[in-house]
C-alpha cells in the first residue's frame, strides 16, 4: 500500500507524455495545459482524483503521468505507466532522434516488443518510418525485418 499520507490539498506534478493536453477542472474551474511532450504542471491531489473518475482516458491512453508513486498507486494507475507503449513512443519511431529510438527499444519489455513490431512494420510501410538507421535500430531489437518491404 501507498506510504505517504496523501490529503487532497497536496500538490503533484503531473507530466505530459504525448503533445497538447488541456484539461479543465470541473470544481476549480482552474485551466491546465501541457504543451509538449515532459511539460509539467502542478495539481492537487483532489483534482488529479477527480480527473481519474471523470475522465480517465487522461492516464489509461497515456497523455499524462502524475509523478508520485504514491499516487499512481493509491488511484490505481500503476498498470498504464509499466513499459507500455504511448504515442509519443511511436512517434520517435517517425523521426531521426536514433539514440532516443535506440533507448526506448532497449528499455521495453516483450509483450511491448511485440506490439511495437507490428506497428513499425506497418509503419514502415505506410511509409512512415524513413530513417534507415531507426529501421536498422528496430530490425535488430525487434526481430523483423522491414527494409524487404518497403
Amino acid at each position: 500500500m501507498a506510504n505517504e499520507i496523501l490529503n487532497d490539498d497536496m500538490k503533484i506534478t503531473v507530466q505530459a507524455l504525448v503533445t497538447n493536453v488541456h484539461y479543465t477542472c470541473p470544481i476549480t474551474f482552474e485551466v491546465f495545459s501541457w504543451l509538449e511532450v515532459g511539460d509539467i504542471q502542478e495539481m492537487t491531489y483532489k483534482q488529479i482524483k477527480f480527473m481519474n473518475v471523470k475522465h480517465p482516458r487522461y492516464f489509461s491512453d497515456r497523455w499524462l503521468k502524475p509523478l508520485n508513486d504514491d499516487v499512481l498507486e493509491r488511484l490505481k494507475l500503476k498498470k498504464y505507466f509499466e513499459n507500455n507503449l504511448s504515442r509519443g513512443d511511436l512517434k520517435l519511431l517517425y523521426g531521426n532522434d536514433v539514440a532516443a529510438v535506440e533507448e526506448m527499444l532497449v528499455n521495453l519489455n516483450p509483450d511491448s516488443k511485440a506490439e511495437l513490431a507490428k506497428k513499425a512494420v506497418k509503419a514502415a510501410k505506410d511509409g512512415m518510418i524513413s530513417n534507415v538507421k531507426i529501421i536498422r535500430l528496430i530490425e535488430k531489437h525487434l526481430d523483423v525485418e522491414i527494409l524487404d518491404l518497403i
